[in-house]
């Protein structure tokens, strides 16, 4: 038998069905429900718009398999086995093109899919493997060129892959530093065909076009429309974000040197986390390997490798002690093509171990080795399939649906924050689900400005919602029909007029001149109600470390001590009350919760969920976080 032939399409059979056995049920957390909402409608996420993975993003949704979620989840699915592919055939190619080089390239790919980050991102809905599949490509296109010798195709292509990356993930663009480095070793050749490449890469990036083309019109889910150039730049630059730009983030990279310091630190701790340091030796024998290989190649590759390790931490992960938010959003996301580009890496060092096996006759060991090279990564799998399989999470759509569910009829109901937003869209916009409710989301807590999505169309929930409209927000409390999951806190402006009470997973908004006897005995019975929606089986199974999931069911746990208040008896006067007194954070600001409760046995079995969801979603079991973020 031909190993290298079996173990290598054996090997992708056995990726691609592990994503698909591991991919969420329904929906992702995080940019999830809005990804999928804006692919389904043809409409447009938050900026930069993202246009080139919204229009991917309909086709797969077409597909005739699954609910429509999980067909966008594929997107990540696809385009990480290329990336993976991509690796293999750069190691191969760039190593001794034989069965030790095969093998090799294999233990990198496995290594690759199998690390945390990289396969977490490829099974949600979320554009990283995109992203990390040009980055890839790019390097691909430099790596010919050096091997081969300038061709001016190779230009072309690169600057069209360039301007597509601009419609798909600003960070893609920044490979235009490593082959402007390449392009200097060329540089008459290069020059010459400048002018015409720049028509490829504004080829590439007329998919942007897209955000003016499907705003013309009103459509599913548009997050800020593109109208005019001022607003298409606000949205392409992302200023809407302030510091966080693309432009004024790419600026920081030259300010504060000695924020590499902590930018190399911090990198390092994701290399640990996600490829142990033993990995580090392997990968500095490869890149001794690509020196001795080709000094440009050894450049342009690692040129690459410090644009998207080091220097994008300074941009965006150079902070002194990164805490679990920034570790999941920035450490967990955005470096995906810096470890590909070392996996590569340590695949050439495998490879060069081989070769001095081989110079100083240890042939047994040249043969043995390189097996058991493969299966070594294989060691990685039983950690992904309980802290990254998300086959059992129903959390996100189970939350969201518990609380809509819950609503009384024709009710306002307010978010805050992406990870409620985004899936709330979902149930509404793509499941058609609670029409009677008008969904609006916060965007900023210390004001009365909210986005409108989930209230659509507009001239239909005016009438239903006509307090709303008008401004008359107090009326809505007095009947019972202004709820959110915001508890609200001194520094938000309805906290002079209105109080917030627990109501199921969420807060009900009540007049501070309302009646509150009449308010307890439509939350007594409300709460008896709705009880069936109560669902704590999904936050005691989803079997995945994800923040976000963590999060909802850590909100969730508001439900069941408001079902054990409903339960309360005039009898139980002479029992100890029990008080949850404790702060919910929602981003950068904190609200106070605080309710007196006495037990009895017929709702001690709610505290003892409650309890149980509160054990098994701590924090600290996020496999990033480490020891040092576990009082987080």
């Amino acid at each position: 038998m031909n190993f290298k032939n079996f173990f290598l399409p054996a090997s992708f059979f056995f990726i691609i069905f592990l994503y698909l056995f591991s991919l969420p049920p329904i929906l992702s957390t995080g940019d999830g429900g809005e990804l999928i909402a804006a692919s389904f409608g043809l409409g447009s996420p938050h900026p930069s718009g993202y246009p080139l993975y919204v229009q991917i993003g309909k086709i797969f949704s077409l597909l005739p398999a699954g609910n429509i979620g999980i067909r966008v989840e594929l997107i990540s699915v696809f385009f990480s086995i290329l990336t993976l592919f991509l690796v293999y055939f750069m190691v191969f190619k760039l190593s001794g093109q034989n069965r030790e080089a095969s093998f090799a390239a294999i233990a990198s790919v496995i290594f690759l899919a199998l690390s945390y980050s990289f396969f977490g991102q490829s099974i949600v809905a979320k554009f990283y493997t995109l992203n990390s599949f040009f980055v890839m490509l790019l390097i691909l296109c430099g790596t010919i060129v050096v091997l081969n010798g300038y061709d001016r195709r190779m230009q072309f292509i690169a600057s069209f892959i360039l301007g597509l990356t601009l419609s798909a993930h600003h960070t893609g663009f920044m490979m235009i530093v490593p082959l402007g480095v390449l392009g200097f070793f060329y540089f008459r050749n290069f020059l010459r065909n400048l002018p015409l490449s720049f028509l490829f890469f504004f080829l590439g990036f007329s998919v942007n076009l897209y955000l003016f083309i499907r705003d013309m019109k009103g459509n599913l889910f548009t997050m800020i429309p593109v109208i005019d150039m001022d607003s298409f730049l606000k949205v392409f630059l992302r200023k809407n974000y302030g510091a966080g730009s693309s432009i004024d983030v790419t600026a920081s990279g030259f300010v504060n040197f000695y924020g590499y310091f902590y930018a190399f630190k911090n990198y390092l701790y994701l290399i640990e986390k996600n490829f142990t340091l033993f990995s580090i030796p392997f990968f500095i024998l490869g890149v001794v390997w690509l020196f001795k290989k080709s000094k440009k190649l050894f450049i342009f590759v690692l040129t690459s490798f410090f644009i998207y390790s080091i220097f994008l931490a300074k941009l965006t992960f150079s902070m002194q002690n990164p805490d679990i938010h920034e570790l999941y959003v920035i450490g967990h996301q955005y470096f995906i093509p810096s470890f590909a580009i070392y996996c590569g890496i340590v695949g050439l060092g495998s490879y060069f171990i081989y070769s001095i096996f081989e110079k100083y006759g240890f042939y047994s060991l040249k043969k043995i080795v390189p097996i058991i090279v493969i299966f070594f990564p294989l060691l990685m799998i039983f950690d992904r399939l309980t802290d990254q399989y998300q086959g059992k999470n129903y959390v996100p759509y189970s939350h969201t649906k518990g609380i809509f569910t819950s609503l009384p009829v024709a009710s306002i109901y307010m978010t805050y924050g992406d990870n409620h937003a985004f899936q709330g869209w979902y149930l509404k916009l793509v499941g058609r689900y609670r029409e009677d409710i008008c969904h609006i989301v916060l965007d900023d807590y210390k004001t009365m400005v909210w986005a409108l999505h989930g209230c659509k169309p507009y001239s239909l929930y005016r009438g239903l919602f006509p307090e709303f409209f008008d401004g008359n927000l107090i009326d809505l409390t007095e009947k019972y029909r202004y709820y959110s999951i915001i508890a609200l806190s001194e520094k938000h402006p309805l906290y002079t007029v209105v109080d917030s009470y627990p109501y199921f997973y969420i807060f009900i908004y009540l007049g501070k001149s309302s009646d509150k006897r009449n308010f307890d005995t439509f939350f007594m019975e409300r709460m008896k109600k709705i009880e069936p929606f109560l669902n704590y089986e999904d936050c005691l199974t989803h079997t995945t470390d994800d923040v976000y999931t963590l999060q909802l069911c850590n909100f969730s746990t508001i439900g069941y001590i408001s079902i054990a208040k409903a339960y309360e008896k005039a009898s139980d006067k002479d029992i100890a009350e029990v008080v949850f007194d404790q702060k919910l954070s929602y981003g950068d600001f904190t609200a106070p919760f605080r309710m007196k409760l006495k037990v009895n046995d017929e709702n001690e079995k709610y505290l003892s969920i409650y309890n149980a969801v509160k054990k098994y979603n701590k924090m600290d079991k996020f496999h990033l976080s480490g020891k040092k973020n576990e009082k987080d």
